[in-house]
């Protein structure tokens, strides 16, 4: 993995910021990262990805993707 791929990753059950490494990525769609060696599948939902793991909700907001991961813009 490499610091390009990190990413913050948002527990919106108890606030908590932590940081996930991208495995795969599909523009508006959805965005597969690894946390604590976990991988979570999160789907895309107006700006924001959102999935879960063990009963608790994590966001990743689509602005705060690395450059190389948005979309190609001119």
């Amino acid at each position: 993995m490499h610091n390009q791929d990190a990413v913050e990753v948002i527990c919106t059950d108890n606030g908590k910021k932590v940081i996930g490494y991208i495995l795969n990525y599909r523009i508006k769609d959805q965005l597969e990262i690894s946390l604590n060696t976990v991988k979570i599948r999160m789907q895309y939902k107006s700006g924001v990805f959102v999935g879960s793991m063990a009963g608790m909700e994590f966001v990743v907001q689509e602005d705060t993707l690395p450059r190389q991961f948005k979309d190609y813009q001119r």
